[in-house]
């Protein structure tokens, strides 16, 4: 098996940048998700009630973000500008993140349609995982997502309208195996950097959304049909053993199976 795609998203539920290889920190790929927008009172905005936020493009690097609206129009954050400590929620985590008075919150609450507030993580996350008290990005729960492309083939046999890979928002692809077999991986290894499967990824109505037009599926597919055929589970959620580097094409070695 070889690893085919990396991709990071600098914002939480907006679009992503493929990478062609990336160092791996307990925390996450760099600059994965270190952007949120909240409402005013800090709680996360997503693309489950706002499925436009999945057609904005984002550029990331370590001195800020720029993004580009659905309309074409830009707005560019340094981290400079984010010097102001805010509470913000992401599911049941409260902690403190930084944002800022500065335009963009104006413009970003126009082009969503909702008061809106940006946020960044800092240099170091006050955000830490349960289970081993390591750094948490923006993330839902877990560092890394690894999808596989035998399984995503699998899924399409049974839709009427094949999705692509993109609808799950996965951080690594995998290519070769089994169908499936990812949900039964204890320990992996890609290039030089050993993995643990923290927990399966149980997907959401996110996964509805046309990635071209922002608009959600009438019968809500393919999560319909995954719900049924697999209790809604796409992927796997997974913890970094190691730092490193991972590139496209990578071997990829099942160490230990669940």
């Amino acid at each position: 098996m070889r690893l085919t795609d990396i991709h990071r998203y600098p914002v939480k539920s907006m679009g992503g940048n493929a990478l062609t290889e990336s160092d791996i920190t307990p925390q996450g790929l760099p600059l994965d998700r270190e952007w949120l927008v909240t409402a005013p009172d800090g709680n996360m905005l997503t693309a489950r009630k706002h499925p436009a936020m999945l057609l904005w493009q984002t550029e990331a690097d370590s001195d800020g973000l720029m993004l580009t609206a659905p309309d074409g129009s830009r707005q560019t954050v340094s981290v400079q500008d984010m010097n102001q400590q805010s509470d913000v929620t992401v599911w049941k985590d409260r902690f403190t993140a930084f944002t800022t008075d500065h335009a963009a919150n104006a413009w970003l609450s126009k082009q969503i349609g909702t008061e809106a507030r940006l946020h960044w993580l800092g240099e170091q996350s006050r955000r830490l995982l349960a289970h081993s008290q390591t750094p948490l990005s923006f993330a839902d729960g877990a560092p890394y997502l690894l999808t596989h492309t035998a399984s995503l083939a699998e899924l399409n046999t049974y839709l009427d309208e094949p999705v692509e890979m993109a609808r799950f928002r996965p951080n690594f692809t995998v290519d070769g195996g089994k169908t499936f077999e990812e949900e039964q991986w204890h320990r992996i290894r890609i290039g030089e950097v050993e993995f643990e499967h923290f927990k399966p990824c149980v997907r959401c109505v996110m996964t509805t959304v046309d990635l071209i037009s922002g608009r959600r599926h009438p019968q809500q597919e393919p999560l319909s049909t995954l719900a049924i055929a697999r209790k809604a589970i796409f992927g796997i959620n997974l913890v970094a053993l190691n730092q490193g580097r991972v590139h496209i094409g990578d071997d990829v070695e099942v160490l230990s199976w669940l």
